[in-house]
C-alpha cells in the first residue's frame, strides 16, 4: 500500500505531465521529501515529479533560457523559509532538496547555490548542530555537486573550502570523508576539458592540489573502498572520487598496482549482476568504476606536431610543472602515459578480470554516459591483441551489441537518427577489432542473426561522418570476414543501404591501407553477392547508357587496382576481376575500356607475368602466383596457358619495377576556390585575384572564363604534364576535368573533327607570363591524341614537337622577366587530313629580335644558341670554327651572364642536335647553320681603334682574317667593308663618280653590327622556311589547328622601336579578343533580337589606328614619311619624326614628349625612346654588305640573301614597319578564319618565384586583360550559337518528330524544326533562345549533353536492333524447343506404345485381360525396379546379378512357387531381372536381424524354350526351360504380357507362347505337374493359388485392346517465356499493319538523296542500243522531289481503226543468266518470262512461271518493255480490269524512283578543291555512294552479261534451307601500282634547300570486293580515275531510277 507521500507524489507528476498547475504548497511539500532518511521509493518518486516539473517549466515558455530563472523562483523562497529555521530537520530537508536539484537540473541548483547568504546559512547550520550526523553529509554531497561545476567554484566562500579541508583531515566517518574528498576534487579541477568528457570529469582533475595532496585523498578514497566490506552505497563517492582521480598518470600506476584494490573493484561485478535483475541503490558507482578503468587503460591521444609543441609550451607555463612531471620511479608523466605502459597497465586489469566488471556495468546500467565510457573502456582494452581473447570469454561481444542498442535507441529518441543511427562509434570499432581478430564464428557465435545484427552499425562505422580512417578501415576489414562466411550473409551486407557507395568511394582513398581494406571487401561480395556482381559487371542493368556507364566506371577502377604497387590490393583487384568476367557484359566493357585507354590488356598482362612490361631498367619479376591466377579471366573458350617467353635481350635475372597506371585516372582532386570564375559570387577584379591566389598557392593554376583558359606561371614543375594525366583528358569535355591546357586543346581537335571548321589557339600575356610552355604542351597534346599509325603521320608528330626545342634554342634568349623568352613570334598550323591525322604543318614567324644578337643589358643573354654552342660543340667543330668559351666572345659576355639556373646548355645544345636530325636537316646543312653562328660570333670580336684623323682601323686583323676564312672570302675585302663605305654620286639619273669614305669606330661598330644581324635574321628565317618544307603536307587537307606562341607585352625602363612593334602586335591579338569575346557578340545578340543587358567594355580599336593607320597618319606612317624625307642621315630622320608625331597630339592615348613618347596601351602607359627608331625602320644593308655577301665563296651564306634590292627601281623598298603591319593583319585574318579558344597567361611575380604572388601585379593583368568584363558576357551571353539549319543538321536526330531511322522527316521550316528539337530533348526553356537566323544556347552544359546524345544515337539504334534480333531469336528457340519438346515426349509414347502393341500382337486374343492393363496410359516401361537407375534398390540388386555395366531389359517383383519337401508348393517373394543373356531371380531374407539379398537362380535366354500361361485373366507363368535339377520357374508377375513382350523380342521369337486352360511345367529334373485354372467369381481380386489350383474372376474379353489415348484437359496454353513477340498476337494470327514510314526529306541546304536500285549492273556496261524500259509502278514519294513531265506526245499521223479491247497489262520480266534453284525457288533459263507477284527489299523477288510461283534473284531480272502503241492516238484510259501491282513496302518506296524522271549525268573527270571544308554525311543527305545507309559498305562491280552477280539468300519462310552456290562474279585483276615520280635532280646553287624527303604518288585507292582499286587518270589501261567513277556511279543511279 502506498504512503502518503507517494499517493502526494503521483498526483504532482501527474499534474506536470498533464502540464496541469501545481500549487506553491505542492513545491514546499515536495522540498521536504529528499532527506536520506525517508524509504529510496519515496525518494525517486520525488526525484521523477521534480525532473517533471523541471521539464514542465522549461517547455512552457519560448524565450532563450529563462527555465532557470523560473525553476529558482518556484523553490527559492521555501528554501529560504527552511534555511531560517533553527530545527534541523528543516536545514536537512532544505539541503538536501538543493542536492537533489544539482542532480536533476543544474543550471538551478547553481542559481540556488550563489544566491546572496545560501553557502553562509549552510555553513551556519553546521556550527547549529555540531553533534548531528546526517546535516554534515548532505552538506558535504551539496559541496560536491557543486564544486563539479565551474560557476559555483568561483562564489565558493572560503568558509566554504575552510571546513572541507578540516573535516578532512580531523572526521572519522568514512561516508563524510569520501564525499569531503570528492568535493576537494572536483574543487581543485581545471577548466579544460582532455579526457572523459561526462558530467565534469577531465583529465586536469587535481591539477591544483599538490602531489602530497593527491596522495591523501587517494589514500583516503583507497581506504574507504577497500574497507567498505557489504556497504556498497557508502562508496559511491569514494568510487567518484577514484575516477576523478584516476586521471593523473602516477594513481594510474599505483591503481594497477594494488591487488588489494583492483579485486576489491573487480568484486562489484556481482552487485552489478545483482542490479540487473533486482532493484539495488547503487548511485554514480556505475559510472565512476566504469571511467576509473577507463582512464587507466586510456592511450593518450596522437597529437599533429604542432598540437603536440602547444602542448608542451602549455605545460612549461603551469606553475610545478617541472616538479609534478617527475612520477614514480623518476618517470616523467608523459613517459607514464606511453603506449607500452598503457598496454601493460591494460593486461594487468585484465588478468584480475575487470574484463567481466565491465561487462556487469555495460549490462546493467541505464546511463547513457556510462555506457559510452564503457564502450571506451572496451576498446582501449581490446586495443591490445592480447586481451580480446579474455575480453570474447566475457562476453564482450554481447555486452558491446547491448551498448550499441541502446545508442540507436538513444539516437532515435534524442531526434538524431538525422546523422546516424548509433551514437556510440566507439563501442562499433571496438565490435569491428574483434570481429577482425577472430573468426565471425568465435566472435558472434553460431546463430547467424548475431552476424546479421552487427551488419548495420559496422556499416554505420563505416559511413559515418565523423569516423576516423581507422575506423573505417577496421568496419571494411570486419565486413570482409563477415562478408567470408555464408552468401546469405554476403548478400544482406551488399544490399545495406549506402554500403557500395561508400566502398567505391573508398577505393580512391589516398590511404593505401584503406584503398586495400575496400577492394578486399569489393573483392569478397562480388564474389558471394548476385547483386554486388550484377553491379559491377553491368549484369541485369537496364538498356539505358547510364547504367552502363556506371559499371564501366567501376571496372574501370578495379582494372587500376589492379596495376598498384601494393600486393594485397592487387591481389583483391584482380580477384573481384577474376569474378567479374565471368559476365558477358563485364567482358564487353573490359574490351571497350582497351580500346579507350589501352591499359585494361597491359594490366592482365602484368598480373600473368610482369617480365612483358618494357621498363627502362632492363630486368624481370617473378610473378605472384595469386596475381597469375586472377589475371586470367575465366573463359569457356580459354586454352592452356603457357609462359610468355622473356623479351629479347632481357636479363635473365633482377628485378624490373613496371610502370603502375594512375589508378586516379578520369577523377577530379579537390579544388580550392573555383575553378570557373564565372560561378564566383562577386564579380570584381579583387575577387577574381583573391581566387587566382588562393588556387595558384594550391598548385591550381588554371582557371576558366567559361571557354577561355586563364593561366598562371607556377614558377616550378607541378607533374601536371606527365602521360597519365594526359590520357585523361582524351575524349573528355571541360567540364568533366579540372581546368588544363589539355582541356583547350581537347575541346579544339573535337571541334575541328565533329564540325569541320579550323580551330586556333591564341594565347596571349606578358613576358614571362607562360606562353611558350602553353604553346608546347598543345602541341604535345595534340601529337599524341590524333591517332594515326602511318609512318609519315609519326614523321609530321615527330617533326612537329621537334620544332620545339629548335626554334627555342634560336628565337628564344633570358631576359630579366623570364629565362626562356620568346624573341619572335611563331603561328604554326597543324594540318589534318579527313580521319584527323595529322599530315603537315606550318610556321609562320613574326619580328625576330635581332637586335639581341650584338647587344643585350644587364643580367640578360643572347638566344641560347649562341651559349649551347659555345660550350657543348664537338671537338671537330672546336677545330673548325674555332670555337671557345662564351666568354671569350664580345656578343656572348657583354651582358655578364653566361649561365642560368635552370637551363642546361649542354643537354639543351644534344636536344638541339636531336631535333634538326629530326626535321631532315643534312650533316652539311647543320655544319653551315653552325658556320654562320661561328661567323657572328667572331664578327662580335672585330674591334675598332681611332687613328690620329678620326678614322678606324681594326685592332687585331687576325680576327678579320679567321672571319674572313670562315666567310670564304678574301681578308681585305672584309676588311675595307668594316671601315670603308663606298658612295656613289649620281647626276640627272646617269652614273656619277664612286668615293670610298672611310668610317669612324661609331660607324664602323654599327656597320658590323648590322652584317651580324642580317645573317642572323636570315639565317632564322631560313631554318623556319626550312622546316615548313620537312612538314609540307604530303596529301589533301581537310582542317587545321593553329597555335599562336607570339612575345608578350614588354615594357622596359628603354622601350624602343623592337617594344613597339611587339606591343603593336599584342594590341592586335587584345584586339581580335575583344571583337570575338565581347563586340561581336553583343552586336550578335541584338542582330538577333535576344534579350541581352549590354556590358560596358574597353576597345582598344583606337590604340591600334594611333599605330597602323594611313589616314590620318598613325605612328608607323610616321616613322615612314621621316625615313623618306631624311633618309641619308639618322639623326635628321629622328628630328622629321619628332615633329610629325605632334600631329597625333589629339589622340587621348598618346603624349609626345620631346625626345620620347607614350602611348596608353590597353596593358599599361609605356615611353618610347626615338633615338635609333628611324634607322630600325629602314633596316637596309649598305650595298658594300651585300656585294661582300654575293662575293662569298660560300653558296649557304648567298643562299640567306637571295634578295638584292634594284638601285634603280623608283619605289620605296618596305620598311620594317611595313612588315611587321602586313604580318600582323595577315595573322588576324588567319585567326579570324578559324574558329579560337582563347588562353590569357597571368605572370604572378617579377623574380620569377615559386611562391611569392605580387597582388599589384597581377591584379593590373586582370584589369588590362578585361577578365571582369569577360566573366561579365559570359554569365550573361550563350555558349553555342549556330544557324537554324546547322543545328538541324547536327542534331537532327535527337528528336523523333525530325527523324526516323536516320532519314530527315521533318516537314515544316528550320526554325520550328530546331526549337522541336531543343523541346524534344528536355531542355529547358531558359537554356536557349531563338534569334532571326540563329538558335541560342547558354550554357556549354547543355551543348554537351546535346553531342553526348548524338554520339549515343547510333548505338542506341544499333543496340534496339540487336535487342529486337536477340528477343526473334529468343522467340525462335522457345517454339523450337517447344516443339522438340512435345515431339521426345510422343517419341518415347510412340516407341512404349509399340511394345505394347507387340504384347497384344503375341497373345493373339487367346488369354482374357486385366482392366488395368488396358489403360490408355499404360505403358511398358520395362525396368521397373530401376536396376538401370542410381536408386539404392537397384544398385543393390546390380550388384547382386553382377550384370555390371549390361542393361536390364525388365526388372520387377513377382511372386515365385516354392515346393518343400512333405508341403503343398507356396508362393514366395522374389525379384526378377531380366537382361539380353538371362533372367535372374533374387531372394531377400533376414539374417542376425539384417536383410540380405542373393541371386537364387540364373536362367540363360538360350535354355527357354516356351512360356506358358492360362487363358484366363491370372498373372501365373512358367518359364518351360532345358531339363535341369531346379524344375521351370512358376511364378505370379502383374507385368506377364510385358515380361513375354521382352523375352520374345530378345530371343528373336524363338520361344513359343503356350496359352491354355492349364499350365504344364517340370517340377523336378524327371517329374512333370500341372495347374489347373479354375473361374471363380467369388475371388474378390487377383486370382487365389492353392493346391495347383488357381481361381481367378473373369476378365476382359481376351480381343480387347488397350483404351485409346485420353484428351489433354482443356486448359491455357502457356505463354512463351523467351523473348518478346515483335507484334501483338502470334504466328498463327495474321500480321498486323505496321505504321507508315514517313518519307525521308533532304536536310536543310542538302541535295536529296539518290534511292539505291535493285540492280548492281552498271549503266555504262549496258549496250547503247538498248531501248530504255518503262518506269515501273512505284509509290509517289513526296520528298522524291517535283514530278517528271511526261514524255511529248508521238507525231501525228493518219488515222487508224479503233484499237482492240484493251488486255490486262501485267509487268512481265525477263531472266539475264541462268539460275539453278532449290527449294523454295525457281529455276531460271535465260531468257525466260516471269511474272513477278512481290518485290522484298532482301534482293529476292516472288515470281510465276508457268503457274508455278517461286523466289528468284531481283538483280537476274529485267523488266521486259511493253509493246508500243498500235496507232498515235491518244493512250486509252486505263483498263478497270488491269491488275494493280502490289504495294510495295516502306524500303521499296524509299529505294525505287522513275528512271525517266532522272536528268542524264553527263560523265567528266572531276577534281577535288583541297581547301575547300570536306561535308559531314548524315542519314538523310547524299552520300557518296548513293545510299541512305552510307556507313554499310555496297560492292561496286562491272559486270558483263555472261556473269551471275553475288546476292544473299531471301529471308522468306520458304527458303529456310542454307543458300545454294551462285557463280562468282569474276574478279579484275589489281590494277598495278604507278611508279613513284622521281626527285628532280639537285641544282648546284639551289636558291633554298629542297626537301630530303621525296613527294610520294598519290594515294591508291584500295580495291573494293569485287572490283579493283581506282588510280589516277592516265594510268595503266583498264584504271579508271576516282572521280570519273563517282561520275559513272552517278550516271549509272539516274539511268537505275
Amino acid at each position: 500500500m502506498q504512503s502518503v507521500d507517494e499517493v502526494f507524489l503521483d498526483d504532482v507528476l501527474k499534474k506536470a505531465s498533464t502540464n496541469e498547475a501545481v500549487h506553491a504548497g505542492d513545491y514546499s511539500r515536495l522540498t521536504a521529501l529528499f532527506v536520506p532518511t525517508l524509504p529510496s521509493s519515496t525518494r525517486s518518486r520525488a526525484f521523477l515529479a521534480l525532473s517533471s516539473i523541471c521539464d514542465q517549466q522549461r517547455r512552457s515558455t519560448l524565450e532563450d533560457d529563462p527555465g532557470t530563472h523560473n525553476i529558482s523562483r518556484l523553490f527559492l523562497p521555501t528554501v529560504e523559509e527552511r534555511l531560517a529555521d533553527v530545527e534541523e530537520q528543516a536545514l536537512l530537508e532544505a539541503v538536501s532538496f538543493v542536492s537533489a536539484l544539482f542532480a536533476v537540473d543544474w543550471q538551478s541548483g547553481s542559481a540556488i547555490f550563489i544566491h546572496e547568504g545560501f553557502q553562509d546559512s549552510v555553513m551556519d547550520s553546521l556550527e547549529l548542530f555540531p553533534s548531528s550526523t546526517s546535516l554534515p553529509s548532505a552538506v558535504a554531497s551539496i559541496l560536491s555537486s557543486a564544486c563539479g561545476h565551474k560557476l559555483c567554484r568561483s562564489v565558493l566562500l572560503a568558509r566554504c573550502s575552510t571546513w572541507l579541508e578540516s573535516t578532512f583531515h580531523y572526521n572519522a566517518d568514512v561516508k563524510l570523508k569520501a564525499a569531503v574528498s570528492l568535493a576537494l576534487l572536483k574543487l581543485g579541477q581545471g577548466t579544460e576539458s582532455k579526457g572523459v568528457e561526462v558530467t565534469g570529469l577531465t583529465e586536469n582533475a587535481g591539477d591544483r592540489l599538490s602531489v602530497q595532496k593527491q596522495d591523501e585523498l587517494y589514500k583516503s578514497l583507497r581506504d574507504t573502498i577497500v574497507g567498505s566490506g557489504d556497504g556498497v552505497q557508502d562508496v559511491a563517492d569514494a568510487v567518484e572520487g577514484l575516477a576523478y582521480l584516476s586521471t593523473k598518470p602516477r594513481i594510474k600506476e599505483r591503481i594497477v598496482n594494488d591487488d588489494v584494490l583492483l579485486k576489491t573493484l573487480v568484486s562489484f561485478k556481482t552487485f552489478m549482476r545483482r542490479r540487473s535483475t533486482q532493484v539495488v541503490e547503487t548511485g554514480t558507482i556505475p559510472f565512476g568504476l566504469a571511467a576509473t578503468i577507463a582512464n587507466v587503460c586510456a592511450y593518450r591521444p596522437r597529437l599533429t606536431e604542432e598540437q603536440a609543441q602547444i602542448d608542451r609550451l602549455k605545460r612549461m607555463a603551469q606553475p610545478g610543472a617541472s616538479k609534478s612531471d617527475q612520477a614514480s620511479g623518476g618517470l616523467s608523466e608523459d613517459e607514464l602515459d606511453s603506449d607500452d605502459l598503457v598496454r601493460i597497465r591494460g593486461k594487468r586489469l585484465v588478468e584480475s578480470g575487470v574484463a567481466d566488471l565491465l561487462v556487469a556495468i555495460g549490462r546493467s546500467t541505464e546511463s547513457t554516459a556510462t555506457r559510452m565510457i564503457v564502450g571506451k573502456a572496451l576498446l582501449d582494452l581490446i586495443e591490445d591483441k592480447d586481451n580480446r581473447g579474455n575480453i570474447l570469454q566475457a562476453g564482450g561481444t554481447k555486452t558491446l551489441m547491448v551498448l550499441i542498442r541502446a545508442s540507436q535507441q538513444t539516437a532515435s529518441t534524442e531526434s538524431s537518427k538525422a546523422n546516424t543511427e548509433f551514437a556510440d562509434l566507439l563501442s562499433i570499432q571496438a565490435l569491428a577489432k574483434l570481429a577482425i581478430t577472430s573468426s565471425p564464428m568465435q566472435v558472434f557465435g553460431p546463430n547467424e542473426n548475431a552476424s546479421v545484427e552487427a551488419i548495420k552499425p559496422l556499416v554505420c562505422l563505416l559511413s559515418h561522418s565523423s569516423s576516423t580512417l581507422l575506423q573505417r578501415f577496421e568496419a571494411m576489414m570486419a565486413l570482409t570476414n563477415l562478408s567470408s562466411v555464408s552468401p546469405d550473409l554476403t548478400d544482406r551486407i551488399t544490399q545495406t543501404e549506402g554500403l557500395l557507395s561508400k566502398v567505391e568511394f573508398l577505393l580512391l582513398e589516398e590511404h593505401q591501407l584503406v584503398r586495400r581494406a575496400a577492394t578486399e571487401l569489393i573483392c569478397n561480395i562480388v564474389s558471394g553477392s548476385e547483386f554486388a556482381f550484377n553491379r559491377f559487371s553491368g549484369d541485369g542493368s537496364s538498356d539505358s547508357s547510364g547504367s552502363l556507364n556506371q559499371a564501366k566506371s567501376r571496372l574501370h577502377v578495379l582494372v587500376a587496382l589492379a596495376d598498384v604497387e601494393d600486393m594485397h590490393t592487387r591481389l583483391a583487384a584482380s580477384g573481384a576481376l577474376a569474378s567479374l568476367t565471368g559476365s558477358s557484359i563485364a567482358c564487353r566493357l573490359l574490351i571497350l575500356l582497351e580500346f579507350e585507354h589501352h591499359q585494361v590488356l597491359t594490366v592482365l598482362k602484368q598480373l600473368i607475368d610482369p617480365s612483358l612490361e618494357e621498363e627502362l631498367d632492363n630486368g624481370s619479376v617473378t610473378p605472384n602466383p595469386g596475381l597469375v591466377h586472377r589475371g586470367i579471366a575465366p573463359s569457356k573458350k580459354a586454352g592452356k596457358k603457357t609462359a610468355a617467353a622473356p623479351k629479347k635481350g632481357a636479363a635473365s635475372t633482377g628485378t624490373t619495377k613496371f610502370a603502375k597506371a594512375d589508378w586516379k585516372e578520369g577523377f577530379k582532386k579537390k579544388q580550392v576556390g573555383v575553378s570557373d570564375m564565372t560561378l564566383l559570387t562577386k564579380i570584381s577584379n579583387e575577387s577574381i585575384n583573391e581566387n587566382l591566389e588562393k588556387r595558384w598557392k594550391n598548385g591550381e593554376i588554371y582557371n576558366y572564363i567559361g571557354s577561355v583558359l586563364i593561366s598562371v606561371n607556377p614558377f616550378r614543375d607541378l607533374g601536371i604534364y606527365v602521360d597519365s594525366v594526359l590520357q585523361s583528358y582524351k575524349g573528355k569535355n571541360r567540364l568533366e576535368m579540372p581546368p588544363h591546357v589539355y582541356s583547350i586543346a581537347e575541346s579544339a581537335y573535337y571541334n575541328m573533327n565533329a564540325y569541320r571548321e579550323n580551330q586556333c589557339v591564341i594565347i596571349s600575356g606578358e613576358s614571362g607570363a607562360g606562353k611558350t610552355e602553353a604553346a608546347k604542351r598543345i602541341m604535345q597534346y595534340i601529337a599524341a591524341v590524333s591517332g594515326g599509325e602511318d609512318s609519315s603521320i609519326q614523321q609530321i608528330k615527330e617533326m612537329v614537337l621537334a620544332t620545339n626545342p629548335l626554334l627555342e634554342s634560336f628565337g628564344c634568349a633570358k631576359t630579366l622577366r623570364n629565362n626562356n623568352s620568346s624573341r619572335h613570334g611563331k603561328y604554326l598550323e597543324i594540318m589534318f587530313n579527313d580521319r584527323g591525322e595529322p599530315v603537315g604543318a606550318q610556321i609562320t614567324n613574326y619580328l625576330l629580335e635581332k637586335g639581341r644578337v650584338v647587344g643585350q643589358i644587364d643580367n640578360e643573354r643572347d638566344f641560347h644558341i649562341f651559349y649551347q654552342f659555345t660550350k657543348a660543340a664537338s671537338p671537330e667543330q672546336r677545330e673548325l670554327f674555332g670555337l671557345q668559351g662564351p666568354d671569350a666572345y664580345a656578343y656572348t659576355s657583354r651582358s655578364g651572364c653566361l649561365d642560368v639556373q635552370d637551363i642546361d646548355d649542354v643537354k639543351d645544345f644534344s636536344d638541339t642536335i636531336k631535333a634538326m636530325q629530326v626535321i631532315g636537316l643534312s650533316d652539311h646543312e647543320q655544319s653551315e647553320i653552325f658556320r654562320m653562328l661561328a661567323i657572328i660570333l667572331w664578327l662580335g670580336n672585330v674591334q675598332f681603334t681611332e687613328k690620329d684623323d678620326g678614322n678606324s682601323q681594326i685592332a687585331d686583323t687576325s680576327v678579320v682574317d679567321f672571319v674572313a676564312y670562315l666567310m670564304e672570302t678574301e681578308s681585305a675585302l672584309v676588311e675595307k667593308v668594316l671601315t670603308i663605305k663606298v658612295m656613289e654620286t649620281q647626276r640627272g639619273g646617269r652614273r656619277g663618280s664612286v668615293y670610298d669614305v672611310p668610317l669612324n669606330p661609331a660607324q664602323a661598330n654599327s656597320g658590323r653590327d648590322a652584317l651580324a644581324k642580317a645573317i642572323y635574321n636570315n639565317l632564322f628565317e631560313w631554318i623556319v622556311s626550312r622546316i615548313n618544307i620537312s612538314m609540307k603536307p604530303q596529301s589533301a587537307t581537310a582542317q587545321l589547328i593553329g597555335i599562336l606562341d607570339i612575345f608578350g607585352f614588354e615594357i622596359f625602363q628603354d622601350n624602343s622601336f623592337e617594344q613597339l612593334c611587339i606591343n603593336y602586335v599584342n594590341e592586335k591579338l587584345q584586339q581580335i579578343f575583344i571583337e570575338l569575346t565581347l563586340k561581336t557578340e553583343q552586336e550578335e545578340y541584338v542582330r538577333e533580337q535576344i534579350k541581352w543587358s549590354p556590358i560596358k567594355y574597353f576597345n582598344n580599336k583606337i590604340v591600334c589606328d594611333l599605330i597602323e593607320e594611313r589616314r590620318p597618319p598613325g605612328i608607323f606612317a610616321a616613322l615612314n614619311d621621316a625615313c623618306a624625307t631624311a633618309h641619308a642621315d639618322p639623326a635628321a630622320a629622328d628630328n622629321s619624326f619628332v615633329q610629325r608625331l605632334s600631329a597625333l597630339s589629339s589622340n587621348p592615348h598618346f603624349d609626345s614628349r620631346g625626345s620620347q613618347f607614350l602611348v596608353k596601351h590597353y596593358a599599361g602607359d609605356v615611353m618610347y625612346t626615338i633615338s635609333g627608331m628611324t634607322d630600325k625602320n629602314k633596316d637596309a644593308l649598305v650595298k658594300d654588305i651585300l656585294d661582300l655577301v654575293a662575293g662569298s665563296g660560300n653558296q649557304f651564306l648567298q643562299t640567306l640573301f637571295p634578295d638584292r634590292p634594284d638601285p634603280n627601281s623608283k619605289k620605296r623598298p618596305p620598311t620594317a614597319g611595313d612588315r611587321i603591319k602586313q604580318s600582323a593583319g595577315a595573322l588576324v585574318e588567319n585567326l579570324m578564319r578559324a574558329q579560337p579558344s582563347y588562353i590569357r597567361t597571368i605572370k604572378p611575380n617579377q623574380n620569377r618565384s615559386s611562391s611569392e604572388y605580387d597582388i599589384k601585379a597581377v591584379l593590373h593583368q586582370i584589369k588590362y586583360l578585361g577578365l571582369q568584363e569577360n566573366i561579365r558576357v559570359r554569365r550573361a551571353g550563350f555558349a553555342y550559337r549556330n544557324t537554324f539549319e546547322k543545328v538541324v543538321e547536327r542534331f537532327f536526330l535527337l528528336s523523333p518528330a525530325t527523324s526516323y531511322a536516320g532519314d530527315y522527316i521533318w516537314q515544316g521550316d528550320t526554325r520550328s524544326g530546331c526549337e522541336r528539337i531543343l523541346n524534344d530533348t528536355g531542355i529547358a526553356k531558359d537554356e536557349w533562345q531563338m534569334g532571326v537566323s540563329k538558335a541560342f544556347i547558354k550554357n556549354p552544359e547543355t551543348l554537351f549533353a546535346l553531342e553526348t546524345m548524338r554520339d549515343r544515337y547510333w548505338h542506341n539504334m544499333a543496340g534496339r536492333i540487336q535487342r529486337a534480333w536477340r528477343n526473334y531469336q529468343r522467340y525462335r528457340m522457345e517454339c523450337a524447343m517447344r516443339i522438340q519438346r512435345f515431339w521426345k515426349n510422343n517419341k518415347e509414347s510412340i516407341v512404349y506404345s509399340q511394345v505394347r502393341d507387340y504384347g497384344h500382337q503375341i497373345l493373339a486374343g487367346r488369354k482374357e485381360r486385366r482392366r488395368f492393363s488396358l489403360l490408355s496410359y499404360r505403358r511398358f516401361m520395362g525396368d521397373y525396379l530401376d536396376v538401370n537407375g542410381n536408386s539404392a534398390l537397384g544398385e543393390e540388386l546390380r550388384d547382386v546379378c553382377g550384370t555390371g555395366t549390361e542393361p536390364v531389359k525388365f526388372s520387377s517383383r513377382i511372386q515365385l512357387l516354392v515346393s518343400k519337401f512333405g508341403r503343398s508348393s507356396k508362393p514366395s517373394p522374389r525379384f526378377l531381372v531380366m537382361t539380353s543373356k538371362a533372367v535372374y531371380i533374387l531372394i531377400t531374407t533376414a539374417k542376425d536381424g539384417q536383410t540380405i539379398t542373393s541371386l537364387e537362380r540364373k536362367i540363360p535366354l538360350i535354355t527357354i524354350k516356351s512360356i506358358a500361361m492360362s487363358s484366363l485373366r491370372d498373372d501365373w507363368v512358367a518359364l518351360n526351360c532345358t531339363i535341369s535339377e531346379e524344375g521351370d520357374p512358376v511364378f505370379s508377375c502383374v507385368f506377364k504380357t510385358e515380361l513375354a513382350t521382352h523375352l520374345l523380342q530378345l530371343t528373336q521369337a524363338s520361344i513359343n507362347l503356350l496359352v491354355g486352360p492349364t499350365i504344364d511345367y517340370a517340377k523336378k529334373k524327371d517329374k512333370r505337374a500341372q495347374i489347373k485354372f479354375i473361374r471363380d467369381e467369388t475371388v474378390p481380386r487377383d486370382d487365389l493359388y492353392k493346391s495347383h489350383a488357381v481361381h481367378v474372376p473373369t476378365g476382359e474379353p481376351a480381343s480387347s485392346q488397350s483404351r485409346p489415348a485420353a484428351k489433354r484437359k482443356a486448359g491455357v496454353v502457356r505463354p512463351i517465356t523467351q523473348g518478346k513477340l515483335l507484334r501483338k498476337g502470334g504466328p498463327d494470327k495474321p500480321k498486323t499493319a505496321s505504321r507508315p514510314r514517313p518519307a525521308p526529306r533532304a536536310l536543310p541546304g542538302k541535295a536529296a538523296a539518290a534511292p539505291p536500285s535493285f540492280s548492281t549492273t552498271s549503266a555504262a556496261s549496258s549496250p547503247p542500243a538498248a531501248p530504255k524500259p518503262p518506269p515501273a509502278p512505284v509509290v509517289k514519294n513526296s520528298s522524291s522531289g517535283p514530278p517528271a513531265p511526261p514524255p511529248p506526245p508521238p507525231p501525228p499521223g493518219r488515222p487508224a481503226a479503233p484499237p482492240p479491247p484493251p488486255e490486262p497489262e501485267v509487268p512481265m520480266y525477263k531472266s539475264k543468266f541462268a539460275f539453278q534453284g532449290q527449294e523454295g525457288e525457281m529455276s531460271l533459263s535465260k531468257e525466260d518470262l516471269v511474272e513477278l507477284l512481290e518485290m522484298d527489299d532482301n534482293g529476292w523477288w516472288l515470281v510465276k512461271k508457268d503457274g508455278v510461283e517461286g523466289w528468284a534473284p531481283s538483280n537476274y531480272l529485267e523488266l521486259v518493255p511493253p509493246k508500243p502503241a498500235a496507232t498515235s492516238a491518244p493512250p486509252p484510259p486505263p483498263p478497270a480490269n488491269r491488275r494493280p501491282p502490289p504495294a510495295p513496302t516502306p524500303a521499296q518506296t524509299a529505294t525505287k524512283s522513275t528512271p525517266a524522271a532522272a536528268p542524264k549525268i553527263a560523265v567528266k573527270s572531276v577534281v577535288a578543291d583541297v581547301s575547300a571544308k570536306p561535308v559531314s554525311v548524315f542519314p538523310g543527305m547524299g552520300p557518296s555512294n548513293g545510299s541512305p545507309t552510307p556507313w554499310k559498305k555496297t560492292p561496286v562491280s562491272d559486270v558483263s552479261n555472261e556473269s551471275s552477280p553475288v546476292s544473299s539468300r531471301p529471308g522468306s519462310s520458304l527458303a529456310n534451307k542454307p543458300p545454294p552456290p551462285v557463280a562468282a562474279k569474276p574478279k579484275p585483276a589489281p590494277p598495278p601500282i604507278g611508279s613513284k615520280p622521281k626527285v628532280p635532280a639537285k641544282p648546284g646553287k639551289p636558291p633554298v634547300p629542297t626537301a630530303p624527303r621525296p613527294v610520294s604518288s598519290a594515294p591508291t585507292i584500295p580495291s573494293r570486293p569485287g572490283g579493283g582499286g581506282a588510280k589516277p587518270s592516265g594510268g595503266a589501261p583498264g584504271q579508271l580515275d576516282l572521280a570519273a567513277a563517282l561520275a559513272r556511279r552517278a550516271q549509272r543511279m539516274a539511268d537505275d531510277d
